[in-house]
């Protein structure tokens, strides 16, 4: 039998080695392939390349840096919510999902779809359904994952406000950015490695300190890179991709916790006694003050540091969280409201009324008009050009001095003045720039924006005749004549008129003459933190804010000054003193403790009243009521507070501001507080 042999032969090895070269050629040029694109391409691509490549750059937002008091107290922080999220993709595969989310969460199916619609989240991230749920519902969602494909429980920081709507005027709030900030925003970068800071939903602080010192607390968003189909569908995270969020630093504010408390309680309980009171009212007698709302400001006047700053009615941050509601938006917005969402310690302007004698007498005793030790006779009526003025209380206080035209608030006394810079300065020639009262307040940081770091603050107004003149030409039949009348300059040595402040302005004026003659901008924030530490122990300061100085304000002679200083001493001390019923008279320790202070009841321009309404017109309720006045500094002779609080539409500033104040001393020097009931108006007012 012959041997058959079973080798194949060589034309047969020789083809299938061809084939084995020619494959292990493919895959090495396909791995190479891959690699470069993988390696070294992708290093050169931009995001919008990436994305045509099927790599998509997701942004993760950062949590928000902390705020705290000058004492390291909470007052804006985190807290860790769990929150239920749902994948888009997991809906349109099964319809069904929403409704089975839906009955878990205790929510209508319309809400859900509502959630997973909002426009405001990647379409390739997990979309947020329900914030805060219980640990039941928590566990009910793992427990139940074959129910509920895509559905997930996520822990995420949240805006946590330890003492709810405590000082929600400084600290404002969150929200999503809107189409005109981000237009402004997106190009600010937040280094090489992470691109912009803001996309189309990032979260930025809308008011208060959120906003004005955005750029320390909104952090480091996050960068992860997703691998996607051509559908957009998400298959995957790209390994090494991922950067953390870096949480924002935080803010150490000027503001005392314990002051800013005690503040709006003053605010409060004060505006529900003013309402209870029949208010003071020449014009129109009989009514109950409205007292729709009110402002406080407490500042240092050695600094410039504010330590509180409150206003009346205020809002709740807490109701910004996650997107506010259409109809909370409205009542916040609603006139009948009283508008909340205004920070009037910054962004209204009233008339001071006889808190601006401090600008009078002080042109008064810098031009030489009169010595402070000048008698004039208080009559209760000046006349200069055919037109009589009247005292507040058409009371004659005979012979007075500058000292004694303070305290008892002569209004006629400073009428004259007005009267004899108009007189000197003005009559007979137009004048190219403000007189010596516009000059000095202007020096005092009046009409003008003091620099506080808080969006939304208000210049005021100090009238020139230049003023005057402008609103003619641009309004004529609402100002018929544009020409600076003695009227005018009356007016204005009294602080009434187009005179506008706000009240933080005006306590920056009587902190300027406290300390002697230097103007501060106000300051809300001493130090920027490391994140998470406040002020505790090993806490790195990344910045610091200290005093500023906007300018000084040449002070009268040492007797003059004096002389100011008593009469302003004489407001609360002397029994003629306006507003001696709420301190002296309601017992506060003025020997330990004196306070310099000057009331004012400031009227509001009305367009009806009883004696110009039509005839069987009722004017109430357009009718506006006298806005309550008063400012402060203590201890007098060495002041560590200015105090001031302005009421709307509450009488005399004896009779609800100075006693508010009062209140607010005793949390300020440590002293047991004492309810204190409506004080008389001394003085009148």
């Amino acid at each position: 039998m012959s041997n058959t042999s079973t080798a194949e032969p060589p034309s047969t090895k020789l083809r299938a080695t061809a084939v084995l070269v020619v494959v292990v050629c493919l895959f090495a040029a396909l791995l190479g392939r891959l690699w470069y694109l993988q390696g070294i391409e992708a290093q050169s691509l931009s995001v919008q390349q990436l994305a045509g490549q099927g790599i998509l750059k997701v942004f993760l937002p950062a949590p928000r840096g902390e705020i705290f008091d000058r004492n390291g107290r909470l007052l804006v922080g985190n807290r860790i919510e769990q929150v239920v999220t749902v994948e888009r993709d997991s809906v349109v595969s099964d319809p069904g999902l929403v409704g089975r989310l839906a009955a878990l969460l205790g929510m209508s199916p319309a809400q859900v779809e509502s959630a997973v619609n909002n426009l405001q989240y990647s379409p390739y991230q997990p979309v947020p359904v329900a914030e805060g749920v219980s640990n039941a519902v928590a566990l009910a969602v793992k427990e139940n994952q074959a129910l509920l494909p895509g559905v997930s429980v996520q822990a995420e920081p949240v805006p946590y406000y330890p003492y709810g709507s405590l000082a929600a005027n400084i600290l404002g709030y969150v929200s999503q950015v809107t189409a005109s900030e981000y237009a402004q925003l997106k190009n600010v970068s937040c280094g090489p490695a992470v691109g912009p800071c803001y996309q189309p939903n990032s979260q930025v602080g809308q008011a208060g300190v959120e906003n004005a010192f955005e750029q320390y607390l909104r952090g480091t968003p996050g960068v992860e890179e997703l691998q996607v189909d051509s559908q957009g569908h998400v298959l995957g995270v790209v390994p090494g991709s991922y950067r953390p969020p870096v949480p924002g630093d935080d803010v150490i504010l000027s503001i005392d916790l314990k002051d800013q408390q005690a503040a709006e309680a003053a605010l409060a309980d004060w505006l529900a006694k003013a309402r209870a009171m029949v208010c003071p009212d020449t014009a129109l007698q009989g009514y109950h003050c409205r007292a729709p709302a009110a402002s406080m400001v407490v500042e240092d006047p050695r600094n410039g540091q504010v330590l509180a700053l409150a206003t009346n009615p205020d809002y709740n941050p807490v109701d910004f969280i996650g997107g506010i509601s259409e109809a909370k938006w409205q009542a916040y917005n609603n006139p009948a409201n009283n508008y909340p969402l205004i920070d009037r310690a910054i962004s209204t302007g009233y008339a001071p009324g006889s808190t601006w004698k401090l600008v009078t007498a002080t042109a008064m005793l810098r031009y030489g008009l009169r010595s402070p030790y000048t008698i004039y006779d208080d009559t209760g009526t000046y006349t200069i050009g055919g037109q009589v003025f009247h005292d507040n209380d058409n009371v004659a206080l005979g012979p007075v001095d500058l000292q004694q035209a303070l305290a008892e608030s002569s209004d006629t006394y400073f009428y004259s003045l007005g009267g004899q810079f108009y007189l000197q300065y003005d009559y007979g020639h137009h004048l190219n720039g403000p007189d010596p009262l516009q000059q000095v307040a202007a020096q005092y940081g009046l009409g003008d924006y003091s620099g506080i770091d808080l969006p939304g603050e208000a210049p005021g107004l100090v009238p020139t005749a230049q003023v005057v003149a402008k609103e003619h030409a641009q309004y004529p039949k609402a100002y018929p004549d544009g020409v600076w009348e003695p009227g005018f300059e009356v007016q204005e040595a009294i602080g009434q008129g187009q005179d506008l402040v706000t009240p933080l302005q005006l306590a920056n004026a009587y902190a300027t003459f406290a300390n002697g003659g230097t103007l501060y901008v106000p300051q809300i924030a001493l130090e920027v933190t490391s994140p998470g530490t406040g002020l505790a122990p090993g806490a790195k300061v990344l910045k610091r804010f200290g005093p500023q100085v906007k300018g000084h304000v040449p002070m009268p002679s040492a007797s003059g000054r004096s002389a100011m200083l008593q009469g302003f001493l004489g407001v609360t001390s002397s029994p003629q003193g306006t507003a001696y019923g709420a301190f002296a008279g309601a017992g506060f320790p003025l020997s330990r403790y004196p306070v310099a202070g000057k009331t004012g009841p400031a009227q509001v321009e009305n367009l009806c009243t009883t004696a110009k309404c039509p005839p069987g017109y009722v004017p109430w309720p357009m009718y506006k009521q006298d806005t309550s006045v008063f400012t402060s500094f203590a201890p007098a002779y060495h002041p560590r507070f200015v105090v001031d609080a302005i009421f709307e539409q509450a009488g005399y500033g004896a009779s609800v501001a100075a006693p508010a104040v009062e209140q607010e001393y005793l949390t300020l020097f440590g002293l047991n507080h004492q309810a204190s009931s409506p004080a008389s108006p001394g003085g009148g007012h």
